[in-house]
């Protein structure tokens, strides 16, 4: 048997198994909205709401005069879907809204005066289109000067406008330019998940499945620390940071350095990854549940720059993103142990003859690509207003495109690909169904590979 004929035998079930396992995480990436988007329709209160693909949003926190929180009032939601609730000890109330079109929120005139409120009712326009973006935020202490004339506000970057989409150029313009700010903060969320990944891969080889298990696992513990600790949102942040540097460690010293050691296949070791992967989602489910975790109770105020309605965290999670990566390419090429790094991603063998610490080297990218896994996982929730125990795991097909998009084992590629991916996913909405968005990206990928098959960099820029 000739050298050539065993690697083709040997080689070809791999492939097989490598497709097979992609078939079935994009089933089961798909397969979700097609069964939110049977959810009943109407209205009800609930404790915290966050939009996705089958519900908007209504919600907002009852403040008097002087921003103190008012308790037990009732309030009641009117139009498409009826429903009541009792606003909680700070304020809070919300309501989950299935269908498109015009809500009025009302308090009782009495409850209004007696608290310095000036309107006693607000309407907002919540659209089918965009549910996975929109929230309509009622604020009776921002409202008019005459009853009925409340206002509604937009909860940040992650709210479309919601008025009915007129026809003329202007309104049209105005959702483009939304549209595209909203992919591009996505995009560098992704970026900075990918990043860490692509960093991952070139040191190692290695494809992880439970990548998305960390930003998860960030944004949960980002969670624990603001709403069980009762941490300030930065406190909380740099906690869940640690943690998903500590299980980076500890992943690399009990699991991946064992398998190394032993020579274990990629193929194998990514086999690993995805039962890793499993059991952190369900270990997430159990402890955490099955809904959504709101990381800040607060409800940020929305400003409009230009055509864009935007609010100041999700500037500052777009700043952090940013300033991360650019760090993380001058660690790269600056540093002599980002130097060692490049050097291990191009040749292992040669690396560790010429005196590099291999292990050491391996033992730190993990350590730094689970940490920037779980500062993208507490800038997401923020961005999202909340995490869930897979959220992760919706994410992961696109990280997988962005790193091969821009090309595999390339850091400043992985954030090309990042920024593609998140761009089209969400511009892409303004003419498909917003479910089949991440099905566009997907789409994209395919078309490059086709053309350039290394993505956008290859191997000729490596930095990772």
């Amino acid at each position: 048997m000739t050298a050539v004929t065993y690697l083709t035998r040997h080689r070809r079930p791999g492939i097989v198994i490598l497709c097979s396992i992609v078939a079935v995480l994009s089933m089961l990436f798909v397969l979700p909205p097609a069964i939110a988007s049977a959810a009943d329709s109407g209205a009800q209160a609930v404790d915290e709401c966050n939009p996705t693909a089958s519900n908007g949003c209504v919600n907002g926190i009852l403040q008097d005069a002087d921003k103190k929180p008012i308790a037990d009032v009732t309030i009641t939601l009117s139009g498409k879907a009826t429903a009541e609730t009792k606003t909680a000890a700070d304020g809070k109330w919300a309501f989950s809204v299935a269908d498109d079109g015009d809500y009025t929120v009302t308090i009782d005139a009495s409850v209004a005066k007696e608290h310095g409120l000036k309107a006693s009712s607000a309407t907002v326009t919540i659209r089918k289109a965009s549910f996975d973006k929109q929230r309509g935020v009622v604020r009776f202490d921002q409202a008019g000067d005459s009853a009925g004339s409340g206002t509604s506000g937009t909860s940040g970057s992650t709210a479309a406008t919601q008025s009915p989409v007129k026809k003329d150029g202007s309104n049209v313009g105005k959702r483009i330019w939304q549209q595209l700010y909203s992919g591009i903060i996505f995009g560098l969320m992704l970026g900075l998940m990918s990043v860490g990944m692509n960093l991952v891969y070139g040191t190692t080889g290695l494809q992880s499945f439970s990548h998305g298990e960390q930003v998860t696992l960030g944004g949960l513990m980002a969670y624990v620390g603001t709403q069980m600790l009762h941490m300030p949102l930065i406190a909380s942040a740099i906690f869940a940071i640690v943690i998903g540097a500590l299980t980076g460690f500890i992943q690399n010293e009990i699991v991946w350095g064992p398998l190394r050691r032993r020579h274990v296949g990629t193929m194998q070791q990514m086999i690993v990854t995805i039962g890793l992967s499993m059991a952190l989602q369900y270990t997430f489910q159990f402890f955490f549940g099955g809904d959504i975790k709101g990381i800040v109770k607060s409800v940020p105020d929305s400003f409009q720059f230009g055509p864009i309605t935007t609010d100041m965290p999700t500037l500052v999670s777009a700043l952090i993103a940013i300033c991360v990566i650019v760090g993380v390419t001058l660690f790269l090429y600056k540093t002599r142990l980002g130097r060692a790094t490049r050097a291990v991603s191009d040749n292992a063998a040669l690396a560790a003859a010429s005196g590099i610490n291999v292990d050491q080297v391996v033992r730190v990218v993990w350590i730094l690509s689970c940490a920037m896994a779980a500062l993208s996982g507490v800038l997401l929730g923020v961005y999202l207003n909340g995490i869930s125990w897979n959220t992760g795991a919706t994410l992961i097909l696109l990280m997988f495109a962005a790193v091969t998009l821009g090309g595999l084992g390339t850091a400043n590629g992985a954030l090309i690909g990042s920024l593609v991916i998140g761009i089209v996913a969400d511009m892409s909405s303004l003419v498909i169904p917003n479910d089949m968005r991440y099905a566009s990206a997907l789409a994209i990928l395919i078309i490059v590979l086709l053309v350039r098959p290394q993505g956008i960099f290859g191997k000729q820029q490596r930095v990772g």
